[in-house]
């Protein structure tokens, strides 16, 4: 027994060495060319991935230099601070940066591991649950591969949301979910599925942890009205033991978020909520940057916001899933495969937010005369479930991309088509499984292939490097907008200056006070205002200068000093 159950473990071991293989190979692959840059340079442009590096080289500092928590930084929003769960943390993602930061004293470093790390348990994760579902290490590879590169995943690695691509912990709940709904028998490896899973999406996203909460209510009410609300005491007792084991990590998830939002207006606008929700095109449209389709669906189709809306199924992927439903009945996953269509559907109609939306726009429709009675209107929206959830369900109002919920309806479709890969092979005779296995494959990476990503450089300005040598004060970037951009907030870590603007997730009542003041510097008001404000270092971009701003007689007069010109940044000294 003990020589079998070594020799298992031995094949397991293999099988893994092999998968990190399989997957890092490809993650470099499709990630070309980061890997030559990745100390210095991120896949995105001027966005969040600024921000996300912010938080990790924040954490490191506030962790290992000023021996305080992180959740709070003296860097931004002076002079009041500024709460990091205004916006979403990520701190699991930032933990797993945090090693490769300490030793290399590199936050750019640590955040491409992290997101390069996604990719391959991503693939890992679903692969294990496509094998226990159904024995096939073909149909487990399909579903690996097309899940690790999800078009949606590339998308947000190209935005920066540190957060959202960390999609690797979805297979492991679902599988520990589907299972605990299954089985009449308590088990602790499927707590521990369950409970693995919920930690890290806490961890990682209140977006993806609000979502999957939700979308696993529904899929138990909807199991307890067919069972007549009769579940086994086992299954509850799963659910128990699995939430106490995931207790520690909702609460370091939820209550940053709720003692930050507690009270505060954070609700999104009507107008915001229904921009971000998904159109049915969304799920059929390739990704733009693949390089067969990409440009023809740039072309023809209004794609501006694919950072988002890019939920793209792949072709070979939901074939394989229809496959697996028409089949379902003669599956011995039957039951799991019901739970997977349930989840699919409700969150596909989740995503679809407020109202039916087509190419970007609101669907309206004229309103016919029988209809007269009952609309007033000329025209009319098709409302879905989403709109009296954002009326009337707590916190759902505080969502604004409500097509998020697509994550999930992907992981069931490459789940099921995993169980279609299954069900394919079964079909044809032994010597044609290996090519046909191949062939999907190839046709999944080809579907899902991206052009080389354009990378950003991560670095300081000369003003940067400048100020880090000089004494202690707070600076402000003009024009004001600039304060708030994520590019000026990571320059705060070289700068070490306390800046006066902030992450802007919400409306900040400040900007729009200090905004036509400040857009006059140098004069008189807006001189007198920084100095009320406690600004020592004023940062200006040169292009929005005003003729004679650096005039040395006029600066004077107003207790200004002109430090001199960085590149395209003059900086003003306030005496």
């Amino acid at each position: 027994m003990n020589a079998l159950a070594k020799s298992r473990g031995n094949k397991e071991i293999m099988v893994l060495s092999y998968l990190l293989v399989y997957f890092l190979v490809l993650t470099l692959f499709f990630t070309r060319p980061l890997l030559t840059r990745i100390a210095t340079h991120s896949a995105a442009g001027s966005g969040d991935n600024h921000y996300f590096i912010w938080i990790i080289g924040w954490t490191k500092q506030a962790l290992f230099e000023l021996w305080q928590s992180p959740h709070k930084s003296f860097l931004l929003n002076y002079p009041y601070g500024y709460q990091l769960a205004l916006t979403e943390i990520a701190p699991l993602q930032v933990l797993v940066a945090l090693p490769l930061t300490l030793i290399f004293n590199n936050p750019v470093l640590g955040y491409n591991f992290a997101m390069l790390s996604t990719f391959i348990l991503s693939g890992i994760f679903m692969f294990y649950w496509i094998r226990h579902l159904t024995g096939s290490i073909p149909a487990s590879l399909v579903a690996g591969t097309a899940y690790a590169f999800l078009p949606y995943h590339f998308a947000h690695m190209l935005s920066g949301h540190l957060n959202l691509v960390a999609i690797q912990w979805f297979p492991l709940y679902f599988w520990g979910l589907f299972e605990i709904f299954s089985s009449e028998e308590f088990s602790w490896k499927n707590c521990g599925l369950f409970a693995v899973g919920l930690s890290g999406i806490a961890l990682s996203s209140q977006y993806y942890l609000f979502m999957t909460l939700f979308v696993s209510l529904v899929l138990l009410i909807i199991i307890l009205i067919r069972k007549r609300f009769k579940l086994h005491w086992e299954t509850w007792k799963s659910f128990f033991i699995s939430g106490l084991i995931s207790l520690p990590a909702l609460l370091v998830g939820i209550i940053p978020y709720y003692l930050v939002h507690r009270g505060g207006d954070t609700t999104r606008p009507i107008t915001d909520v229904m921009t971000y929700s998904a159109s049915i095109t969304d799920y059929l449209l390739p990704f733009t940057k693949n390089p067969l389709f990409g440009e023809w669906v740039s072309s023809r189709f209004p794609r501006n916001l694919w950072g988002e809306s890019t939920l793209y199924l792949g072709l070979p992927i939901l074939m394989l899933a229809i496959f697996a439903w028409l089949n379902r009945r003669s599956s011995t996953q039957s039951k799991t495969i019901s739970y997977i269509t349930w989840i699919a559907v409700v969150a596909f109609v989740l995503s679809l937010g407020t109202n039916l939306m087509w190419m970007e726009q609101p669907l309206v429709l004229k309103t016919p005369a029988w209809l007269n009675i009952f609309i007033k209107t000329e025209t009319f929206y098709i409302y879905l479930p989403g709109y009296l959830l954002y009326q009337y369900f707590p916190f759902y109002d505080m969502m604004r991309a409500w097509m998020r919920y697509g994550m999930i309806v992907m992981l069931m479709v490459c789940a099921l088509a995993g169980v279609g890969v299954h069900a394919l092979l079964r079909k044809v005779k032994t010597r044609f499984r290996a090519p046909i296995s191949l062939i999907i494959l190839a046709l999944v990476i080809i579907d899902f292939s991206v052009t080389p990503l354009s990378l950003a450089q991560i670095a300081p300005r000369l003003v940067d490097v400048y100020l880090s040598d000089q004494p202690y004060g707070a600076q402000v970037q003009l024009p004001l907008a600039q304060s708030y951009d994520p590019r000026t907030i990571y320059f705060t870590l070289i700068n070490q200056k306390p800046l006066l603007g902030q992450m802007n997730t919400y409306p900040s009542h400040r900007y729009f006070q200090l905004e036509p003041i400040l857009s006059q510097f140098p004069n008189e008001t807006s001189v007198q205002r920084l100095r009320d404000e406690n600004i020592t270092y004023v940062l200006v971009d040169q292009s929005s200068l005003q003729s004679g701003s650096s005039n040395t007689k006029n600066l004077s007069t107003l207790g200004v000093e002109f430090a001199g010109n960085f590149d395209e940044i003059a900086l003003f000294l306030i005496q």
